[in-house]
């Protein structure tokens, strides 16, 4: 049986069977199944979720708590990591996740459920952290890109069956149940986990705990600001504004603790540059429809469309299938035939499509046609997304790569939660707005979006409800346009020659100003 060297433990280097290895390969990337499956489950459980607790205008909270948690916690794992030895921090991360979930499964209230959310974010947090580092911990050098290669294959897989699966728990069984079943999963990833070698090479970290806060802060404010928790929007308002500002405070502060820092939890030396602002801000941007396009599809689907939620699950797969496949045409493309700023453009024009059309949807637009839209915005981020990523990790010095590459995570994250929660606002303020107008006497706080509960009303308030929830999503998409235009705007300037002559050469240590003249 192969075998191979792999963790360092003691300054020597540790020989697995191989099939120890292939245990440990597997338990590492089912933790990672476990948090990237949360988000498109939920998706599809959240107007059931919504008709039981109540108050639709908590929606985005659904999402955006988790993500919150998530962003902040991220760069934390990965430096307590360091210190502690990764597989006791993805132990705790794992067990933190497992704990929110049952919290999550049991929540009798709104409040409740985003708070365990937050908790579920937490663990979630250190997973996406630590486990593709874990897996380099323990896998020999020669074998590394194949077995990394094999979580591309995993992520495809779950992102069609996640959306099933939640609408498959709360068709047949109970919302709760999606989250319940992390439990068995999460007791399996613990006990592979065991088998890896615990490592006495530690490295010693000062963790930024402040820049942690203070991103968490800026985040929280301004996510509070465009989204309130839950009523009428106000925009034009000294709640709303005075939480912009805040946000807008933090991060100040945030800069200038960076600055001073030895060892800061962003190092803003990695956005320094014209290619990797606009990389990083596209990236931000596609995260942005990415996230909306993934919570609110479903809605209508099943609000206005009727359908079940199992049916909705299966009907939001072609857009992530789209998003997997373009990803992978994307890399062929440009591995053989360059195209590192044209190749995200038009995946940053294919998104601003798909969402222009999102924005028309009406009560009478039909199942294919939202089906649609959603996968030219998929085709978007498979064009855009992971050559964005690979321009900022070539524009800065190899020594960094890692610190680059969890930076362009972390816009990702931070772009769907800014999505969700945009589009969120503008699409319960509008809901509110539209059913007061058309159903004068209809209770606000008895609106939901489960297809159940929808059936129930006469055929005169269950029109007025669907084509309400129809122009509210409109409504909310369209908030999305300007951000995907200036996305678009971002990606063509580039400057394309820039990028040729940088990616021709091979990785070097580059300056901190890795600019030439007339770039900067």
């Amino acid at each position: 049986m192969k075998s191979g060297s792999s963790i360092t433990a003691s300054g020597t280097r540790v020989t697995l069977s191989q099939a120890r290895l292939l245990i440990i390969f597997f338990g590492v990337l089912l933790g990672a199944t476990l948090s990237g499956l949360d988000g498109a489950i939920v998706a599809t459980a959240a107007p059931t979720i919504i008709s039981e607790l109540g108050d639709v205008s908590l929606l985005p909270w659904l999402t955006t708590s988790y993500l919150l948690a998530q962003v902040t916690t991220m760069a934390v794992y990965g430096k307590v990591g360091d210190i502690l030895g990764r597989k006791r921090v993805f132990t705790f991360a794992v067990v933190t996740f497992m704990v929110g979930s049952v919290l999550c499964g049991s929540a009798q209230s709104m409040p409740m459920f985003i708070a365990t959310r937050a908790l579920q974010g937490i663990g979630a947090g250190g997973i996406t952290a630590l486990a593709m580092a874990l897996i380099a911990d323990v896998m020999p050098a020669d074998r590394l890109g194949r077995y990394l290669g094999y979580t591309g294959v995993v992520y495809a897989v779950t992102s069609v069956l996640g959306p099933w699966a939640g609408g498959f728990f709360t068709d047949q069984l109970s919302w709760r149940w999606a989250f319940y079943v992390n439990i068995p999963s999460g007791i399996l990833c613990l006990l592979t986990i065991m088998m890896v070698p615990t490592s006495t090479n530690r490295v010693k970290h000062r963790v930024d705990f402040l820049g942690a806060a203070l991103v968490a802060g800026a985040v929280a404010s301004l996510l509070l600001g465009i989204s309130g928790l839950g009523g009428r929007m106000h925009w034009i308002g000294f709640r709303t504004l005075g939480l912009v500002g805040l946000s807008a405070v933090f991060v100040l502060a945030f800069i200038a603790h960076e600055r001073r820092t030895l060892e800061p939890i962003l190092s803003l030396r990695v956005l320094t540059g014209r290619v990797k602002a606009l990389a990083i801000s596209a990236n931000l941007i596609a995260g942005m429809a990415f996230g909306s396009v993934v919570v609110y599809t479903p809605l209508f689907i099943q609000a206005v469309r009727g359908i079940s939620a199992t049916r909705a699950g299966l009907l939001l797969a072609p857009f992530a299938v789209c998003a997997g496949f373009f990803t992978v045409v994307a890399g062929q493309i440009t591995d053989r035939r360059g195209g590192y700023v044209i190749i995200p453009g038009l995946g940053l024009v294919s998104i601003f499509s798909g969402v222009f059309l999102l924005s028309t949807m009406a009560a009478s637009s039909t199942v294919l046609f939202v089906v649609s839209s959603a996968m030219l915005c998929g085709l978007g981020v498979g064009f855009s997304m992971q050559t964005l990523l690979y321009v900022f990790q070539r524009f800065n010095r190899p020594s960094d790569m890692g610190v680059a590459t969890s930076t362009v995570m972390l816009a990702r994250l931070l772009g769907n939660a800014l999505g969700v929660a945009l589009v969120g606002s503008i699409f319960t303020d509008s809901l509110f707005s539209q059913v007061s107008k058309r159903l004068p006497d209809f209770s606000l706080s008895s609106i939901q979006g489960s297809p159940e509960v929808i059936a129930q009303y006469s055929d005169e308030v269950r029109v007025q409800l669907q084509t309400s929830f129809a122009n509210a999503l409109g409504n909310g998409f369209r908030t999305l346009l300007p951000f995907v235009a200036l996305g678009v705007l971002a990606v063509f300037a580039i400057p394309a020659k820039l990028v040729r002559e940088r990616l021709s050469q091979p990785p070097v240590e580059v300056p901190l100003m890795d600019q030439v003249p007339g770039h900067l």
